[in-house]
């Protein structure tokens, strides 16, 4: 998982367009060896490799207003896409909430990414038969973590259903969801001898050949420990600190800019504060009590300001 910025409070926020926000994650998220011109170009190429160009200037907006599900979908994916991933694209469920075309156009588009050589790891939420089809290889994983099944899915799911069926499954009819099957399969039956399919798996043969393929991908992707021309290959964010406060301040002042009522009324809210304060120590004397009057004073409003700013930090800390 990443340790950038957390650039998904740019999306949160509602007040960016498609395109700022795409702009927002390549700017930090892409090393400094990558120009600031080279990264906005990308970002373009994404919003056409997405086909996002028609609602590109859209704000995002909250939920019910802006952008719908699918835009917002891809919108996400679009933001990782910007930041270039060179090893793995993951994705949480990204058809959920959506309808059958919207899921197969996301899954589609993540076949495309696939096909032209893009890693790509995501779970799915009761897939259909189609969509299940999408998908190269399958992770399983029973209750406890322990995995049941990883290798390879196979043309209609032969791979996969041969598999189960070998070790003592029912067979799967030809009108069953290949998805729905193993998840029956796998949580109310046992396999051959009466185990559970998580032993019958540690003592598969496929299991060995996976084990052989770790090995290897390891053995010829040994990190090489030798110096870096990048100063930020071993840093923990990809930008220096000063490029990362530039580019926040500017979201934070855009926010601000396109929220005008919520600006007026905290002045509001510190003008009513300042002047019930003022007015009620009004004509404090030279003395020691009028002293501690003024000074009392002057603790109310540090504290009503205080607050303020945390209210504003509020704002901006949580999703709408």
């Amino acid at each position: 998982m990443k340790k950038d910025t957390d650039f998904h409070l740019d999306l949160h926020l509602g007040t960016a367009t498609v395109r700022e926000s795409l702009r927002f994650s390549a700017m930090l998220r892409q090393p400094t060896s990558v120009s600031k011109e080279e990264k906005y170009r990308f970002v373009e190429d994404v919003i056409d490799m997405l086909s996002m160009r028609d609602f590109a200037n859209a704000v995002v907006g909250v939920p019910g207003e802006g952008l719908n599900v699918e835009q917002r979908k891809l919108l996400t994916i679009g933001v990782e896409l910007a930041a270039k991933p060179k090893l793995l694209l993951f994705l949480d469920e990204p058809t959920s909430g959506l309808d059958s075309q919207s899921s197969w156009s996301i899954c589609t588009f993540l076949r495309k990414l696939a096909d032209s050589g893009q890693a790509v790891l995501c779970t799915v939420h009761q897939p259909s038969a189609i969509l299940f089809q999408q998908f190269d290889r399958l992770l399983f994983l029973a209750k406890g973590g322990k995995t049941v099944y990883f290798g390879d899915i196979g043309p209609n799911s032969r791979t996969l259903l041969n598999y189960l069926e070998t070790k003592g499954a029912p067979k799967c009819g030809d009108d069953e969801n290949p998805a729905e099957y193993i998840l029956e399969t796998m949580n109310k039956s046992v396999g051959d001898g009466g185990q559970d399919w998580h032993s019958i798996w540690k003592s598969s043969e496929e299991r060995k050949e996976v084990d052989a393929e770790i090995q290897r991908i390891c053995s010829e992707k040994r990190p090489d420990h030798t110096a870096s021309n990048d100063p930020t290959s071993f840093s923990e964010f990809a930008m220096p600190l000063h490029v990362q406060v530039q580019a926040v301040t500017n979201r934070i002042f855009q926010q601000y800019w396109r929220m005008p009522e919520y600006v007026l009324a905290k002045w509001g809210l510190g003008l009513i504060a300042g002047l019930f304060v003022g007015f009620t120590f009004y004509g404090a004397d030279a003395t020691q009590a009028g002293m501690g009057n003024v000074i009392y004073s002057v603790f109310m409003l540090t504290t009503i300001f205080s607050s303020l700013v945390q209210q504003v930090s509020l704002s901006a800390d949580t999703p709408k």
